[in-house]
């Protein structure tokens, strides 16, 4: 007996047989003969891909992920080369491919005839940024890129390339020979791969090296101070207010970096209004064979910010900071000179050993600040935004750090058992 079917699926350990809508199988106690009278597509699942063919090479994945591919070159023995893309639903994955493979197929070939050590001029001279990020970049492209890299064509450099330098940058690449943390190899590549990218965008060529995937850092985990913690170092700090602890204070209270606290001045703090005024930073950068102490504009646009103080610590600092000029440098008390960061680290330091608590960064300060935000309620746009952040995800993912208190709090609020008893 013959059963007509609309789809019919017959599958061995590679191959799916689909037949089209108005195949007719014949079926006879068992399958043992199949009629194939229009053409059948054929989608072959291979290294975990469930590979429907398409027309468009795009594919799901066993991880659940698209992936699309398409021919961008030939390898020397004349094999073809692939180049990838991923994305999290078909449409998103297609939009890539696209956009890579316009990429590839509109570059003009030897457009770009600039070297490496050309290209970081060429990209100096056109980017703005803070003299602290210019002086870092600097410093990167002079140590790490050009002993390695400078000779060699833009045009002409390859992932593999870029790849086996970061590699050796890793191993190798600190300047007593020492190993150079992930976070600092991942810098170095996002410099390179930002300078390829203006040098791409405005000459319209290929450059393989744009294709390496930077390596993934890992977040340092900073504790924040307990509350006991917090009540010590205020005990310690409050008998005698001055102005060299005003800046623990205002960081333990508003969050602000230790670059802030020590370009804040005493005209910053409206104690009519109850707020601080966060609008420059100071930062020790290189500037040829020397350093020197440069004051500019916070980390971001967003950094500059207006914050609000709790009463106690404006009491706190209207008696540190009294005798002061408005114009005065608060942890230092002078018109001419702000506090030197690294110093003031240190100083910290000293006070945390004064309490018996073990030494922590005074980056911890601002964590602890997010944290007990948090904790207490406040809701997570107000937060962000009082940290300077544009972006309420680095909230969430960096500076927030549920206590075991809190924790230990929250679970009692889904107890069952003491409702049943």
């Amino acid at each position: 007996m013959c059963y007509p079917m609309k789809i019919c699926y017959v599958s061995t350990d590679f191959y799916k047989y689909q037949c089209a809508s108005n195949v007719i199988y014949s079926f006879c106690g068992r399958m043992s003969a199949f009629e194939f009278p229009f053409a059948v597509n054929i989608a072959v699942k291979k290294g975990g891909h469930d590979l429907a063919n398409t027309g468009d090479n795009i594919y799901r994945r066993k991880d659940k992920r698209w992936e699309g591919r398409f021919i961008s070159g030939r390898k020397a023995d004349g094999r073809a080369k692939y180049t990838y893309v991923y994305g999290k639903t078909r449409t998103e994955t297609k939009e890539k491919l696209e956009k890579r493979k316009l990429l590839v197929t509109t570059q003009p070939t030897g457009s770009c005839r600039m070297r490496v050590k050309e290209l970081f001029s060429w990209y100096l001279a056109r980017i703005d940024v803070k003299p602290s990020t210019r002086s870092r970049y600097k410093f990167q492209i002079e140590n790490h890129i050009l002993p390695h890299l400078g000779s060699v064509s833009v045009a002409s450099l390859t992932a593999n390339q870029l790849l086996s330098f970061l590699n050796q940058q890793r191993e190798s690449g600190r300047l007593d020979g020492g190993r150079l943390s992930d976070k600092s190899v991942r810098d170095i590549g996002v410099l390179i791969k930002a300078a390829l990218r203006a040098a791409v965008t405005e000459y319209h060529f290929y450059c393989d090296a744009l294709n390496v995937k930077l390596p993934k850092t890992k977040q340092r985990k900073i504790e924040p101070f307990t509350g006991t913690e917090l009540q010590i170092i205020a005990k310690m700090l409050t008998p005698a207010a001055n102005y060299k602890d005003a800046g623990i204070i205002l960081s333990a209270n508003c969050g602000a970096r230790l670059g802030e606290v020590c370009a804040a001045k005493v005209s910053d703090i409206d104690f009519v209004n109850g707020t601080f005024r966060i609008e420059r930073a100071v930062q020790r950068i290189k500037q040829g064979e020397k350093t020197q102490l440069v004051i500019q504009t916070p980390k971001s646009e967003s950094s500059v910010r207006t914050v609000p103080l709790p009463a106690d610590a404006l009491e706190y600092l209207q008696k540190a900071v009294a005798g002061l000029p408005q114009d005065a440098y608060i942890l230092t008390g002078r018109t001419d000179k702000p506090m030197e960061p690294r110093t003031y680290q240190y100083y910290f330091e000293s006070v945390l050993r004064r309490c018996c608590i073990r030494k922590r960064s005074y980056h911890t300060l601002r964590h602890t600040y997010a944290t007990r935000c948090i904790e207490k309620g406040i809701d997570i746009k107000s937060v962000s935004e009082m940290l300077g952040h544009s972006d309420i995800t680095t909230t969430l993912r960096l500076y927030v750090h549920p206590s075991m208190d809190s924790k230990k709090q929250a679970i009692q609020k889904i107890s069952f058992l003491s409702g049943a008893a």
